[in-house]
């Protein structure tokens, strides 16, 4: 079986090329960084599918600076929508099935349990509006060209080889700074290298039907606010820093986010 990886330069795809280097049953990949694949190109993509011939891709690329989001929706939808289409339809056309990775931005978090694979999506910002239409795309594309894919949601990354939460608190703590920390939203905290495995185990076992796109919610079990997990990360690392809990009406990002992010696995 052999696997293509777009965005393997970031975070998660990362984490994907790591796992199969890791595991000697591990399909082949071939990992297409934001140089290599700028999935905005549909030609490009195209041409990528037809020189590779994947039986499966790992749609990593995405748009995820959620605040910049705001000032560039037109670039967030270029990659999250139109990039997410252009892998949709080649992959279909090469008949590679397609694990198209999302996010639990795609909702609201007004819910008072753990989102579904079957909610709708309600999301709040520009960020997540374009990951929930790139699920559309995807769809589209596959009940049109006869594809077949998974949709897998998650939320809350962190881990080696890209920025995040638990990296940028442990280097401000180690800094000597004061952390400020927002304590009324909760999700899900996964790191990418119990995901980046999770990924390719689902490219190897699953076959989903063509012409049809199944939702599925991939996380790491339990669930923390900001705050906790900060403090969690500085109490693993060993770091003494002060912590200070906040509302998200004091931090005042651009973007809004969900409350609740937590996903149903």
């Amino acid at each position: 079986m052999k696997v293509l990886i777009t965005g393997a330069g970031g975070m998660l795809g990362r984490a994907v090329v790591w796992a199969a280097a890791r595991d000697p049953e591990a399909p082949a990949v071939v990992p297409l960084d934001r140089a290599a694949l700028d999935v905005t190109d549909r030609a490009a993509v195209e041409a990528a599918l037809e020189r590779e011939a994947p039986d499966a891709v790992i749609h990593c690329a995405a748009y995820t600076a959620v605040d910049r989001a705001e000032d560039e929706p037109e670039r967030a939808a270029a990659v999250n929508v139109e990039g997410a289409r252009h892998v949709a339809v080649a992959a279909a056309h090469r008949g590679a099935a397609l694990l198209h990775v999302s996010t639990d931005y795609v909702f609201d978090g007004r819910a008072r349990r753990p989102y579904r694979p079957s909610d709708p999506p309600a999301p709040l910002g520009v960020y997540g509006r374009t990951k929930a239409e790139g699920e559309a795309a995807v769809r589209d594309a596959v009940r049109e060209g006869g594809g077949r894919a998974l949709i897998v949601r998650t939320g809350w990354l962190y881990g080696p080889g890209g920025r995040n939460f638990v990296d940028t608190v442990l280097a401000r703590a180690r800094a000597g700074e004061t952390l400020r920390v927002v304590d009324d939203q909760r999700g899900g905290p996964t790191w990418t290298r119990s995901l980046g495995p999770a990924l390719l185990e689902l490219v190897r076992r699953a076959a989903p039907a063509p012409g049809e796109a199944t939702v599925l919610h991939l996380a790491d079990r339990g669930e923390a606010s900001w705050y906790e997990l900060a403090c969690a990360a500085l109490t693993l690392a060993g770091v003494d820093a002060a912590v200070e809990p906040v509302g998200s009406d004091t931090w005042a990002a651009p973007a809004p986010r969900p409350a609740y992010a937590v996903l149903d696995i």
